[in-house]
């Protein structure tokens, strides 16, 4: 929506560009900085500014939510709660909201269900531990950008629910929406972080089915419905309600926790998930959500009158207190100190109160029956077995990482740097790496908390830039304009490159009957431009002799989404058959012929449900379990793809950076024995000189054991897990002087 005539142009130094929309606290209208980034600002109801207690508690929230960060939550990035009128800026996210994607595409799949889940859960798990409890989890307040599911307007519901305006605390009113509220909600017992799993089970129903469980037609018979009646669960997959069920027990301590619902989906999705016949997922390719206007790309609970978290509950006949039971208290997770007890929560003033040991008991049953549900649906369906013989059968076909980077029994110990918060953030291809290099260094650095903020690696460089971030990780080299603008967060110097460590981009197929591929760079070019259709065509069959290929109809299953994955692929294919590709290399690809078009992170989920599929993506993840592709390179043997093979293939690469700047050229063209060419880099990015002075020491050794991958270090365990290749010894030592030279 266009701005109106009354709104601001401006607000704490974002220049307003659309109004998103209006609710209960106030108005959400999209903005940008004056570098250029787009966020999202709620500008509070003028009746709320006015209020004192409604202020004081705005503020300790606020400051609450800045604390939240990761990969799967739109974070605050700025507030002013002293403002004539008290406003905050989150990190606007492009991409529908579950609601606008279930309203318009129907019901998600079961495997994209479970991916929704772990998402959300990980999303619950980073606000519930600062200390927060979102209250108002809904599919408006879950938006889907291309890189997984984001949480919006986690913690703020508090600050209205306790500020003592009438209009949002009178009597009979629930902070909420009634569909997804827990029984506690209603009955104005203790809410804590259970509500949340209880929602959650509600959001997850809904993804699912295309309804709730507990739909009415007034918020009356929702509530009644929520604290008394079983859930309606009509046509939820029966593979998803292990997953689902647990979480709508109406009594909070007979429902999971967030740790375990990390445990039952750690152990991946049920087999049946990732058929393509799956109860809920009758199509055979993965649905490509359609875009959202920019208008919505930032809907929040407040952003329309119909979704407004103040909900007017009449009470029930003969319940306490007019609205199922007596009035709300707030328990916020407790926070872990160092000696393994509990904080307060913010503003209790106390201790964290022990439970009772019938509660403590019900606990125990609570993570047995977790536990023992992800175990029951993983084996039933010969799911874990399947799912662990791919995660082996994938190791083989990339071999030992730990042979190309050292024994573990070798490692060397890193140097630690003084205690205190680490904070990086950047691109989220490399947040797996990162967890792993984070809890490795931590293991033996305890006195450094590592924390890595994924929120792309645009948002990343400005992170640094504004000095909230000690490096930035990107996972292709800068811009000139990005350089430019991170020139200024360096005095007398300028950003540098270093890599961390090589990323193979695999292709991968689906071809029944066809185990082993190989494909040279003419073929593949002619078959993403869609010269080559057939998996028989002459030009495959030259590269496969001997091995009988299937007359059928090849799918390209393009990535259109803007990717530094794609920018790789297309390198490769533009520096070693420039005829064939034509044109320059780009980071996003128009679709090819009818096969599916999705974003980069589903292609490997489209691939897997589209027989004769053929597409590129990065190794490990999602792409587990495919036929990956062997490269004819003109080396003796066709070189398959790893993170051995990646790294042999850095070894001919180029640096193109000067002084400290380690920016990697990589030979695409390599014709070297057991080298991958198609690979990307992941870089850290720091200033030459005018670092902060106690961020540069944190980082510095925490880098360096990051790139010691040759001596047992922290990169190991990374590359041997989930995809990552070290970097070559030679490139390593490099790495390691430069940072050794920062100022």
């Amino acid at each position: 929506m266009t701005l109106r005539d009354g709104d601001p142009r401006t607000i704490g130094g974002y220049r307003l560009e659309d109004r998103l929309g209006a609710g209960g606290m106030g108005v959400v209208y999209r903005a940008r900085s004056l570098s250029g980034r787009q966020v999202a600002v709620k500008v509070v109801r003028p009746e709320l500014a006015e209020d004192t207690a409604f202020r004081q508690r705005f503020r300790r929230e606020v400051a609450a939510a800045r604390q939240v960060s990761g990969a799967f939550t739109a974070p605050v990035v700025d507030a002013d709660p002293d403002a004539d009128a008290p406003w905050l800026a989150t990190l606007f996210v492009t991409g529908p909201s579950l609601a606008e994607r279930v309203h318009e595409h129907g019901p998600l799949p079961v495997a994209e269900v479970w991916l929704l889940a772990a998402g959300l859960v990980e999303a619950l798990r980073d606000i519930h531990r600062v200390g927060l409890v979102h209250r108002d989890l809904k599919p408006g307040n879950v938006l889907l950008a291309e890189d997984g599911p984001r949480v919006i307007d986690f913690g703020i519901a508090r600050a209205v629910a306790g500020s003592g305006a009438t209009a949002l605390t009178g009597t009979g009113v629930v902070v909420g929406t009634p569909p997804f509220m827990a029984p506690e909600q209603f009955r104005r017992a203790e809410v804590g972080p259970a509500a949340d799993v209880f929602a959650l089970g509600s959001v997850l129903v809904h993804a699912a089915t295309g309804h709730g469980p507990f739909d009415g037609d007034h918020a009356h018979a929702v509530g009644f419905q929520v604290v008394y009646e079983e859930p309606d669960l009509t046509g939820l997959a029966s593979e998803l309600r292990p997953l689902v069920v647990p979480c709508l027990a109406k009594d909070p301590a007979d429902r999971p926790t967030v740790p375990d619902l990390m445990t039952v989906l750690a152990a991946g999705p049920p087999a049946a998930a990732a058929s393509p016949a799956s109860p809920s997922s009758p199509a055979s390719t993965a649905p490509d959500p359609a875009p959202a206007p920019a208008s919505a790309s930032a809907s929040a609970s407040d952003a329309t009158p119909a979704s407004d978290p103040a909900v007017d509950v009449p009470g029930a006949p003969g319940a306490p207190g007019g609205v199922f039971g007596p009035p709300p208290t707030v328990t916020a997770a407790p926070s872990p100190l160092p000696d393994g007890t509990t904080a307060p929560p913010p503003g209790s003033g106390g201790p964290a109160p022990a439970r009772d040991a019938g509660a403590a008991a019900r606990r125990t049953s609570r993570i047995r029956l977790a536990v023992a549900v992800a175990v029951v649906v993983a084996l039933g369906a010969g799911g874990f077995a399947a799912w662990q013989g791919l995660r082996d059968d994938d190791k083989g076909r990339r071999g030992s990482a730990a042979g190309s980077q050292g024994s573990g029994s070798g490692a060397i110990a890193p140097a630690c740097g003084p205690d205190g918060a680490l904070n990086s953030a950047g691109a989220s291809a490399l947040k797996p790496a990162m967890d792993y290099w984070s809890a490795d260094y931590q293991a033996a650095c305890p006195g450094t908390r590592p924390t890595y903020a994924p929120t792309g690696s645009g948002a990343g460089i400005q992170q640094f830039k504004e000095g909230s971030a000690d490096f930035a990780v990107v996972d292709r080299t800068l811009t000139q304009p990005q350089a430019g603008a991170v020139a200024a967060r360096c005095p007398g110097g300028k950003p540098v490159h270093l890599p961390l460590g090589v990323m193979p981009v695999a292709v991968v197929v689906n071809l029944p009957g066809v185990d082993s591929l190989t494909l040279d760079a003419p073929t593949l070019a002619r078959v993403f431009r869609g010269h080559v259709t057939r998996w028989n065509h002459p030009e495959i069959t030259a590269t496969n002799p001997g091995r009988l290929l299937p007359d059928t109809a090849i799918q390209v299953v393009t990535p259109t989404d803007e990717s530094a994955t794609t920018l790789a692929f297309t390198q490769y294919l533009s520096k070693v058959s420039p005829t064939g590709w034509g044109t320059l290399p780009q980071s996003s690809l128009a679709a090819v012929g009818g096969g599916p078009a999705v974003t980069s992170a589903l292609v490997a989920q489209a691939v897997k449900q589209t027989a004769g599929a053929v597409s590129f993506t990065r190794l490990g993840g999602e792409a587990t379990g495919l036929t990956t592709v062997r490269l004819a390179t003109g080396a003796p043997e066709p070189v398959a793809v790893g993170t051995e093979s990646a790294t042999a293939a850095l070894a001919t690469a180029r640096i193109s950076g000067t002084g400290a700047d380690l920016a990697v050229d990589p030979d695409f063209t390599t014709k070297a024995a057991g080298a991958y060419p198609i690979v990307q880099l992941g870089y850290a990015v720091l200033c030459d000189r005018g670092n902060d002075g106690a961020g540069l020491a944190r980082s510095r050794p925490f880098l360096a054991s990051v790139v010691a991958g040759d001596a047992g270090g922290a990169g190991t365990k990374a590359a041997d897990q989930v995809g990552y290749g070290a970097l070559p010894p030679a490139l390593a030592r490099k790495v390691r002087e430069a940072l050794a030279a920062l100022g």
